[in-house]
């Protein structure tokens, strides 16, 4: 298979991620960009099942770029969690949460929330 084709998958990819950061980056505020980031993954997934089909020695003299790529995935991962823990934190501030199970078996009663807290 060409390296010309693995080259253009590897920068498309690398430009989606790029894409995706951004809307990461502004989902928490905009709708618009949550559905882009909606046909990002979706293009990254037909991006990465094309690759998929070439072998490890197609790659070669494209490190620089498969190491830009990982490092590009693992911030978009830790803004992705940082989000959702973010969002997670403001529901626990709102909603009360009276008791939850921790991993040995204990349950953990919590203080309420804004909101449902008793008068």
């Amino acid at each position: 298979m060409g390296s010309d084709k693995v080259e253009t998958l590897l920068q498309n990819l690398k430009n989606l991620l790029l894409k995706e950061k951004e809307c990461i980056i502004k989902a928490i505020n905009d709708t618009k960009s949550t559905e882009e980031l909606n046909r990002i993954v979706e293009e990254k997934h037909n991006i990465l099942m094309q690759l998929a089909q070439f072998e490890v020695e197609d790659f070669k003299g494209y490190e620089d770029l498969v190491y830009d790529i990982q490092q590009l995935s693992r911030t978009n991962m830790i803004l992705a969690e940082s989000n959702l823990k973010f969002i997670e934190s403001v529901f626990e501030s709102i909603f009360e949460q009276t008791s939850t199970y921790l991993s040995d078996g204990q349950v953990k009663n919590k203080s309420s929330g804004i909101i449902n807290k008793k008068a």
